[in-house]
């Protein structure tokens, strides 16, 4: 039986002074620290009250058997990758670069959960997806989940093969701007030979296959009838006009053409979706979400939809209709109950995961979402949102956004989960290590009482 009642070790952070980020030197109760430990929305009921009592029971969870690292939303930063290995413990700097790490001596069983949006932001997407490949090749247990960002990308490339598709031919234009740090950094590594540059269609045809027709929308309107309410329409076609203009605005400054932005995103589906490429594994790997224990490791959330499939059928299942399904039709995909759970934010337009799909998962073991998407300026936090409980573990990692949001410092996160019972959020921008076990949920349960 797991002990619950020692506090754990606060890790030792081996070559440390290698990175520019600032590690916690102390723990803390994590639901104490009710500014930016933990936020509760939604309706309370007598039923949720019940349920936080007996989740206050170390008995009812169940943990992995082995120690697991979260870490989530990179956003193509190497460094904060790198940062977050060395706040584990269990990884070791010896240098300035990022790939100058070593797992540290006497390291425990333990596997590192990806959760998602390795992709856009910056500084660079191909040397974060090196890194993840030397702990693979090292045979590190290392598990990809797919995030919104990952996905848009790929579901994007794959719609130029049918350009001005009514439904699927907006996704490459949907992503705005943030496609543009890729498409140079993928010409800057891999230059176009003079054959493939020969033949490259003419500046108009690529625009003519990048872009919508001017009818399109008016199509749209018609055919996403059947998949989408009025009001989603409404949002998808408002938010498009204005990513049009920062996808042109971001070309302009990154003084790529039309021929150029193509020709690097054909070499992105080269890279990436073809067997012999060199990043090939890192879509074929991808997973909707794995279960340890008690938690289910996703990008954003559930809906009840998933939550039944998840109660009756388990991730297994639903990781093979993913893997399916995202070679197929982009927008039946992103916008289904899976596309869901990689876009969720339980906003009023997103659907519903209710207390009835809450005690269903509870039935079958399952007591909390571990994720990301919700990018935090604090640390990881708790939250009981949407009738579960939530790990929220986006805390503003990549330098892009720590830039725009004033954020100091590489960003370092790490969640772990450790078998004696603990979950411990690592931040650099919280001074201490917030730790968690069962028996703090009567904290909650005071509240809703």
């Amino acid at each position: 039986m797991p002990s619950h009642d020692l506090m754990p070790f606060l890790p030792k952070y081996l070559g440390h002074e290698w990175i520019d980020a600032t590690l916690p030197n102390r723990l803390c109760s994590w639901l104490e620290q009710k500014q930016y430990g933990w936020v509760v929305d939604g309706q309370v009921d007598k039923s949720l009250a019940e349920e936080l009592t007996r989740l206050a029971n170390p008995d009812a969870w169940q943990w992995p058997d082995h120690l697991v690292l979260f870490v989530t939303d990179l956003h193509a930063d190497a460094d904060a990758f790198s940062a977050s290995l060395v706040a584990s413990g269990l990884f070791v700097r010896h240098g300035r670069q990022p790939d100058q790490i070593a797992l540290a001596a006497n390291a425990p069983v333990f596997e590192i959960i990806i959760g998602g949006d390795c992709l856009d932001k910056g500084p660079a997407n191909l040397p974060l997806l090196r890194l993840i490949r030397q702990l693979i090749d090292q045979k590190i247990a290392v598990t990809l989940l797919s995030g919104n960002h990952d996905l848009r990308l790929q579901l994007a490339v794959n719609t130029l093969k049918t350009p001005d598709c009514t439904l699927n031919g907006h996704f490459l234009i949907r992503l705005g701007s943030k496609v543009m740090p890729l498409c140079v950094e993928l010409l800057n590594e891999y230059p176009l030979t003079p054959d493939e540059q020969s033949r490259l269609p003419s500046e108009t045809e690529c625009l003519a296959r990048l872009l919508p027709s001017d009818d399109w929308h008016l199509r749209f309107q018609q055919e996403a009838t059947s998949h989408l309410t009025a009001s989603q329409i409404h949002t998808e076609l408002s938010r498009l006009e204005s990513r049009k203009q920062r996808f042109f605005r971001a070309a302009k400054k990154a003084q790529l053409s039309m021929q150029e932005i193509f020709a690097a995103l054909e070499r992105w589906r080269q890279l990436f979706l073809e067997p012999s490429g060199e990043f090939h594994w890192f879509v074929r790997d991808q997973q909707l979400g794995c279960r340890r224990g008690s938690f289910v490791f996703l990008h954003a959330g559930c809906d009840d939809v998933m939550a039944k499939r998840l109660a009756d059928e388990g991730l297994e299942s639903l990781n093979e209709e993913f893997h399916k399904a995202r070679h197929g039709d982009a927008f039946q995909l992103y916008f289904s109950a899976l596309g869901n759970m990689l876009r969720t934010k339980y906003r009023s337009q997103d659907p519903l995961l209710s207390s009835a799909s809450r005690q269903a998962l509870h039935q079958t073991g399952i007591h909390a979402f571990v994720h990301g998407h919700r990018n935090l300026h604090h640390g990881q936090r708790i939250t009981f949102r949407a009738n579960m409980i939530h790990f929220e573990c986006d805390a503003t990692l990549n330098q892009v956004s720590r830039q725009e949001e004033g954020l100091s410092g590489v960003g370092a996160a790490v969640t772990l989960l450790h078998p004696s019972g603990w979950v411990v959020g690592i931040s650099s921008d919280y001074a201490a290590a917030k730790c968690f076990k069962p028996e703090q949920l009567q904290v909650m349960t005071k509240h809703f009482l």
